[in-house]
């Protein structure tokens, strides 16, 4: 992985290069096997061969990247945007390259490609503009906006703007009146996976009428300035898809597994009905189908009045319907050892909520892979509107949603009674049965594993990043309950080195400032910051295991 791990600028260079020779042999390949016998337009024959190479090029690096990747399970990994763009750039002077050869050499060219000399002298363009009206007038209204055949005006507003902003408004209502039927977290994945692909689609088709219809709008005596205008919004509109290709390409890839019937946080939390039938003990992740499976126990149980919870969190979705199956039977609700993030949502749905008094119940924001804060400001506004119609004080929800999803807020006893989260802590667990004990440490090993995770996967996100002029941060690992964070040193030489006490000091503070990281220490987890040459070879490690008391 270290390849595509680098921000060298000599590693983006190597990647053009190799995006442009095989942008030029690959879609040459094609061009000639098989794009010759299905289109007439060599033009669109080199642009398709161009995108057809950088979506290679993305799904291969990626393929790499996920295989070799030292993460548990092989997570999918994008490729960074340094490479995305240096992908783009080479794919893209390969088919500018095409394009020159073939409007230059080729003998049998149909349709010349018409250079401006001259921008000023309409009449140069009427014979071309002719029998352009006579090869695309004839057709359909899609035909002929994807040639560039309609006006400039129709193709910008009319099949950019408006058709974009009625695709995107009824995804929200036909996403709205899902959920609000009920539908699982898979059906919704699968909607959402429609959508990227309509919304794709219609984006490229659009993209593309109104760049050649910008290319037509002046020999139609049309202002050259509003051509180029349009031109450069579509690509304004390229570059901004291109940098957030990455979160693109995480979201349709967490939609993806959801679509499959897998969930990538693990196996869904285990549920049961105590032996007098008076409480049901949720006790693990709120994954995939964890609702239907709360449902179907809870419609078995008649005489359950009580939800004991236990859990790390999970998808926010599952988490909502089984609150609403709470309010619904007006159960109780009850913290046993730990209840964070989406847990959250179900213990306020109690008509009663109490919890023992060393409790931890954790807040922060909703997330979802991909997706950043502005799209899921609707999730923090629902959120934080779901707490205050429990009852909770406004200010403590606004504390709550502002809390970052890659750290946790653990309020205290005091504070959580206060804002009215709980409505008492007089619940005294029982004595434990060794099995119980037990499976609560491997289901607390578990969470604490969750939380390192969320960690990793919210620093890594960001990519290697360079601290100093000597020090790279590379990125994170999680093994078992140790976070690592793995930096390349770029020092001359091949003596020894050894941290100095100020690196340790500055190390274990900056950990045990952070609330999330001080927490996840207590519970157990060691944070770890490995040293090693800009070649690999490996320098020291600093661990930081306890924070002062």
């Amino acid at each position: 992985m270290g390849f595509f791990e680098s921000e060298d600028f000599t590693h983006f260079g190597l990647a053009a290069l190799a995006a442009a020779a095989i942008g030029y042999a690959v879609p040459w390949t094609l061009d000639r096997l098989i794009l010759r016998r299905l289109m007439a337009d060599r033009v669109a024959s080199i642009a398709l061969g161009g995108a057809f190479v950088f979506l290679l090029l993305m799904g291969g690096t990626a393929f790499y990247l996920t295989r070799t990747s030292p993460f548990p399970d092989h997570p999918i990994i994008i490729p960074p945007v340094g490479f995305a763009v240096s992908f783009l750039l080479g794919t893209a002077a390969a088919g500018a390259a095409r394009l020159a050869i073939y409007s230059h050499f080729d003998s049998n060219l149909d349709e010349p490609i018409v250079f401006d000399t001259d921008p000023g002298d309409l009449s140069q363009y009427d014979d071309e503009l002719n029998a352009w009206d006579e090869k695309h007038g004839h057709k359909n209204y899609f035909r002929r906006h994807w040639t560039g055949h309609l006006s400039l005006p129709v193709s910008y507003w009319i099949n950019g703007g408006l058709l974009s902003a009625l695709i995107a408004g009824a995804a929200e209502y036909l996403d709205d009146r899902i959920k609000n039927g009920g539908a699982s977290l898979r059906w919704l994945a699968i909607f959402s996976l429609t959508y990227f692909a309509v919304a794709g689609a219609v984006w490229i088709w659009s993209s593309v009428g109104i760049w050649r219809s910008a290319y037509w709008h002046r020999r139609r005596g049309g202002s050259w300035g509003w051509g180029f205008a349009a031109r450069a919004l579509i690509v304004v509109s390229v570059v901004g898809t291109l940098v957030r290709s990455q979160d693109i390409a995480r979201a349709a890839t967490e939609f993806g597994t959801l679509a499959a019937g897998r969930d990538s946080l693990g196996a869904v939390a285990d549920m049961a009905v105590s032996k007098d039938g008076r409480s049901l003990t949720i006790r693990g992740t709120l994954a995939l189908d964890a609702a239907a499976r709360f449902r179907k126990l809870l419609a078995a149980s008649p005489r359950v009045t009580d939800v004991v919870l236990e859990s790390p969190g999970g998808r926010m979705l599952e988490a909502e319907r089984i609150a609403d199956s709470i309010r619904e039977r007006r159960l109780a609700t009850r913290v046993e050892h730990d209840c964070m993030s989406a847990c959250t949502s179900i213990l306020l749905a109690g008509r009663e909520r109490t919890a023992p008094e060393d409790a931890r119940i954790g807040f922060h924001q909703p997330a979802f892979p991909g997706l950043d804060a502005a799209e899921l400001q609707g999730a923090f506004e629902e959120t934080r509107a779901s707490y205050v119609a429990a009852g909770v004080d406004p200010g403590f929800a606004w504390r709550a949603m502002s809390t970052p999803a890659q750290s946790m807020w653990f309020p205290s006893a005091d504070e959580l009674l206060a804002a009215h989260v709980l409505t008492g802590t007089d619940f005294v667990i029982s004595a434990e049965t060794p099995a119980q004990k037990a499976a609560n440490r491997v289901l607390r090993r578990r969470a604490l594993q969750l939380r390192l995770h969320d960690m990793a996967n919210a620093i890594n996100a960001t990519g290697p990043t360079r601290l100093d002029a000597l020090t790279t941060f590379e990125r994170a690992r999680v093994d078992d309950t140790t976070l690592t964070n793995l930096y390349s040193v770029h020092i001359p030489g091949s003596g020894a080195v050894v941290p100095g006490a100020d690196l340790k000091k500055k190390l274990q503070r900056q950990a045990c400032d952070s609330p999330a990281m001080s927490a996840a220490i207590r519970d157990g987890a060691s944070f770890v910051h490995a040293y090693s040459r800009a070649g690999g070879k490996h320098l020291f490690d600093v661990a930081v295991s306890r924070c002062p008391d």
